[in-house]
């Protein structure tokens, strides 16, 4: 079955799952939205203004860039720019592929040069990716380490999340031609158990990205550590925005809970390809935040959340995506 098959049946099973769980679970639901008039507004026009921030904190990643390359736009611009990405990237299939199209096409109209613009494309990716892996890192061991104090898990627990952690990192610090024979190995290993042979392609073309994006790590790694911490920052922003709404139903908890619930569940929403996570964020959170010792307020918590996180701003990047693309272009240097 093709990858982006499997993803389908995945993210599929994933939102059945969650549906299932939902009917399972209605009353104790219902009896949770019922919290949603004991809501303190502050409260929760903080959490949605902090939200918009860390969008604009996001935005500096196309900024810095920018200025590093000789350009420089309006704030407004690169921040319509970066929701729409963010946007894009969760709301449609393949949405990172997606995404990178709409931030080539947008930095060509602004008169950035096509490689200059594949650069920004590639950098604001890149240190993503990164963030959100670190993030996820922090997760696990946060749980971990949350398992092991409360007495709900062991020291094996941990032992896995650092071989996930440590394991990961010393396969992607690999030669490319060692990473090639290990994934031409392992492609034949499953072909031969399987009886059925597929083509290489692929494993070509992963080891070839995987080449570019360390290339790329290697030549500016100055400018990609900044612009991850500028990506954790912005994380770390929806992070505290979904605080201040638990704090709107005078939950006491703390960042750190924020952060390590929200890694995972951003780590879980990859594997659905279904508009916002088809209800894989939400679900995640619930469940994480459950665990952490949040009471029944976490349902019209984490519901508020993404509909300040996602679901409201999305009509917002669709506009901002009309202006977008409807203003005039400007030459790149080379055409002037």
């Amino acid at each position: 079955m093709p990858v982006n098959r499997w993803k389908l049946f995945t993210s599929v099973i994933i939102s059945l799952l969650i549906i299932i769980l939902i009917y399972l679970n209605r009353t104790w639901i219902a009896e949770a939205l019922d919290l949603l008039d004991q809501a303190r507004p502050t409260y929760l026009i903080g959490a949605f203004l902090l939200i918009i921030l860390s969008y604009l904190v996001s935005a500096q990643v196309f900024a810095v860039t920018l200025r590093s390359l000789g350009h420089k736009l309006s704030m407004l611009r690169l921040w319509a720019i970066a929701l729409t990405a963010i946007t894009i990237s969760q709301s449609v299939p393949a949405g990172g592929v997606g995404s990178y199209a709409f931030l080539i096409s947008s930095f060509r109209r602004s008169g950035v040069s096509p490689g200059s613009a594949a650069l920004i494309a590639s950098l604001e990716m890149l240190s993503y990716a990164m963030a959100m892996l670190i993030l996820f890192a922090f997760s696990l061991l946060f749980l971990t380490a949350h398992g092991i104090v409360g007495g709900r898990a062991s020291y094996i627990d941990g032992g896995i999340a650092l071989a996930m952690i440590s394991g990961g990192a010393f396969i992607l610090s690999r030669p490319a031609i060692r990473l090639k024979g290990w994934i031409n190995t392992l492609h034949q290993a499953t072909a031969r158990l399987l009886g059925r042979t597929w083509s290489t392609q692929w494993t070509e073309r992963l080891i070839d990205e995987l080449d570019r994006a360390r290339a790329l790590l290697a030549s500016r790694r100055r400018d990609v550590l900044l612009l991850v911490l500028i990506q954790l920052t912005a994380l770390c922003g929806h992070s505290l925005g979904m605080l201040l709404v638990l704090r709107a139903f005078d939950v006491q908890t703390n960042l750190f809970i924020m952060l390590a619930a929200f890694g995972i569940a951003l780590i879980t929403s990859t594997f659905n390809i279904l508009p916002g996570g088809g209800g894989t964020v939400e679900a995640a959170l619930v469940a994480l935040l459950s665990q952490l010792g949040i009471g029944p307020a976490a349902v019209p918590a984490v519901i508020i959340f993404r509909l300040f996180n996602f679901w409201l701003l999305t009509p917002v990047a669709g506009l901002a995506y009309h202006w977008l693309i409807h203003m005039q272009a400007l030459p790149s240097p080379e055409e002037r």
